[in-house]
């Protein structure tokens, strides 16, 4: 038992103490009694929460990690923590490592692709990276819609390439006719359709605007 741990057994025990003190001075008197057992309840709560839940918290980490096995972090948490450091480029090597020891993986691809457009701002390298993947591994026909979006959604908000985007969903549509797929390749169009308008609307504006 840690230092904390007595710390809080100490307080509990203190904090039972002084109920008792005060039911005794209480119990006679019905008004007080229900202002005391309200203020039992909010010290009883505040306790519950700083105190016991943290407690038990530790209590059953300690027995399912005692053990005496080391935790292995996953690619993913390892990748993780490279981006919380802001090394891109060590979480994209990260998923490299995961997604070699699995290639079935679309979670690794789809992160790679990710941290590539947005925090490298490449994201002509997360379009090599997703085609290439397409193209190595049999996908299934749902892990294969899902990296063909995420296609469609490089070309929609980063390159807004409007015809390009139209023809991968057109592509998707017809590849996955009557599946959820489709339906959500309908959706990206209306949401093409609208990005276009916006888009025609501001270049409007501006050359309105210009002398």
């Amino acid at each position: 038992m840690n230092r904390k741990q007595i710390l809080r057994l100490c307080l509990i025990a203190f904090s039972l103490y002084l109920l008792k003190v005060g039911w005794d001075k209480v119990q006679d008197n019905v008004g007080m009694m229900l202002v005391y057992f309200l203020g039992l309840g909010i010290v009883a709560g505040l306790l519950i929460v700083a105190y016991v839940l943290p407690w038990f918290g530790d209590a059953v980490g300690t027995a399912v990690y005692s053990s005496g096995e080391k935790i292995k972090a996953t690619g993913s948490a390892k990748a993780a923590a490279k981006m919380a450091q802001g090394d891109y480029e060590g979480a994209i090597e990260e998923h490299e490592k995961e997604l070699a020891a699995d290639p079935s993986q679309t979670f690794p691809i789809v992160e790679m692709a990710k941290i590539c457009a947005d925090k490298l701002a490449d994201p002509q390298r997360a379009q090599r990276l997703l085609q290439n993947h397409l193209q190595d591994y049999p996908w299934s026909p749902d892990d294969a819609a899902l990296l063909r979006f995420r296609l469609v959604d490089l070309q929609l908000h980063h390159f807004k390439d409007f015809p390009t985007t139209r023809q991968l969903l057109e592509r998707i549509i017809a590849d996955f006719p009557n599946t959820r797929h489709s339906a959500n390749a309908h959706h990206k169009l209306h949401e093409l359709e609208q990005a276009e308008y916006k888009h025609l609307t501001e270049e409007s504006g501006r050359a309105h605007h210009r002398p």
